[in-house]
């Protein structure tokens, strides 16, 4: 296997990290810089308008217990080659208090920054600040023009670690990443780099694909089948492909989606190969009342397909969304083999069908960077907290923690890919609980019990966008 150095400060590293020593800026890291009664906003603006290369703007907000601000960091396209130049990489703080007592977040979602002004679990439960960094090369956030070869974990890693940096010069609590799915993924991979770099890790849903495709997913055929409901969805489905004029007919009346990377006909069959998988992900044994009979009607059928895996997730404004989790895939983060052979027969399409998903020509894979992170984690990982849900076909691919200190890997009974810490089983929930108290120093503080005192005003995280079909990539591969 490949060796990567140890990066505790990459060549050229970030604009904003490179400067600060320069700056005036105290950068201790240890919040001794923080005024005992806090910052007010003005001095908060001050700061955060003074960290090189960073520009903030107060922006409005319905949240009461914060104020908002969005930030632009201007980091290097290649951290190994600052002479490649910069882009703008945007990040929303959630401000509560500066002092030493109070912990900061830093969220990442692996894709643009949808949480905005909303805070996360984590967030909640300790009373604490938030930043969200949007990933490079998504949303907002990509260079201009864009080498596709520098959207790589390990400068994301870099991007992630400036932004940290800079931060602690005036946040002076512990700081804990987190995140969920490819973002969870994204906080693991900033401490294979950076391992110092904060207090611990929660990382909910995330799975290490080993491949691409990964045979291991292939597991997700023999998985649970609560009542026959999987049977059901898989039925189902078949009706569906069965009856694929129906389906595109209906589509097509849709009229806000426009079709021109992957044809509707194409869109139409991912959609349907995707059910199964997209079923379990996110909606779980809680909906399998609602699944369809096999005698419904094409209405029927088509909105349960609009509910679960629409179509309009390979329309034109879709697939630009996520473009770059597509070259990603491609490149390092791989995809799962799914057995989908209850369908096959009723295939129409292949691989050519899908090649305008990608933005660039498609890269070479190479899993030495998931091998690397795998070996991180289970050798030298430390102060890491893995949440899976049972149920959720992506838990085939969660991380395994070996010899990891002042770790563990905990499991939602029946969970989709929304688990979260609050849903653990009563012991595991008090488990992690304890660890994040012994990272932060704050008690957590559950969803019920800030209701009740009053301070409970978003008792859930925001939803994830609908994510592109994991089955596209299968289809690929197959075909």
């Amino acid at each position: 296997m490949a060796r990567f150095p140890r990066m505790l400060r990459a060549p050229g590293a970030l604009i904003v990290a490179a400067a600060i020593a320069g700056s005036g800026i105290a950068s201790s890291g240890c919040g001794d810089n923080i005024q005992p009664q806090g910052l007010t906003s003005d001095e908060l603006l001050a700061r955060l308008r003074a960290l090189p290369g960073v520009t903030a703007d107060l922006a409005p907000t319905e949240q009461t217990d914060f104020q908002y601000y969005v930030l632009h960091f201007e980091q290097p396209v290649d951290h190994d080659d600052p002479s490649q130049g910069t882009f703008l990489q945007e990040v929303s703080l959630l401000h509560r208090s500066s002092l030493a007592t109070v912990p900061m977040i830093v969220q990442t979602s692996g894709y643009t920054d949808y949480y905005l002004d909303r805070p996360v679990e984590l967030t909640k439960l300790l009373g604490a600040n938030q930043v969200s960094i949007e990933h490079r090369y998504y949303g907002a956030s990509r260079p201009v023009p864009t080498d596709w070869t520098k959207l790589t974990i390990e400068q994301m890693a870099a991007d992630e670690h400036a932004i940290i940096v800079a931060l602690r010069t005036i946040y002076g609590g512990a700081f804990v990443t987190t995140g969920g799915s490819k973002g969870g993924l994204t906080a693991v991979a900033h401490r294979r780099f950076y391992p110092d770099d904060v207090d611990g890790t929660v990382a909910y849903v995330a799975p290490l694909t080993l491949g691409a495709p990964d045979a291991r997913y292939g597991a997700f055929a023999t998985m649970a089948d609560p009542g026959g409901c999987r049977q059901a969805v898989r039925d189902v489905a078949t009706q569906m492909i069965l009856r694929r004029d129906a389906m595109q007919a209906r589509a097509a009346l849709q009229t806000s989606h426009t079709y021109t990377r992957v044809a509707i006909g194409p869109a139409v069959e991912a959609a349907i190969v995707s059910l199964e998988w997209t079923f379990w992900q996110y909606f779980g044994v809680a909906q399998c009342a609602n699944v369809p009979a096999v005698t419904a009607s094409d209405d029927e059928l088509f909105a349960f397909l609009d509910k679960v895996s629409p179509v309009w997730d390979d329309d034109d404004e879709q697939i630009g969304y996520f473009e770059a989790y597509y070259y990603e895939s491609e490149a390092q983060l791989g995809y799962p083999e799914v057995d989908v052979a209850y369908l096959q027969p009723y295939q129409k399409y292949g691989e050519d069908a899908y090649a305008n998903m990608l933005p660039a020509p498609e890269p070479a894979y190479s899993r030495e960077w998931a091998t690397d992170i795998e070996t991180f984690v289970t050798v030298r990982g430390d102060r890491l907290l893995f949440i899976y849900g049972e149920w959720d076909p992506w838990t085939l691919g969660k991380f395994v923690l070996g010899v990891a200190k002042d770790s563990d890997a905990l499991t939602q009974p029946q969970g989709t890919h929304g688990a979260r810490l609050e849903s653990l089983a009563p012991e595991d929930r008090d488990e992690a609980f304890a660890m994040l108290e012994a990272w932060t120093g704050v008690v957590p503080v559950t969803s019920q019990a800030r209701r009740s005192g009053g301070h409970d005003n978003d008792s859930t995280d925001p939803p994830p966008p609908h994510l592109p079909p994991p089955l596209l990539y299968a289809l690929r591969a197959q075909k």
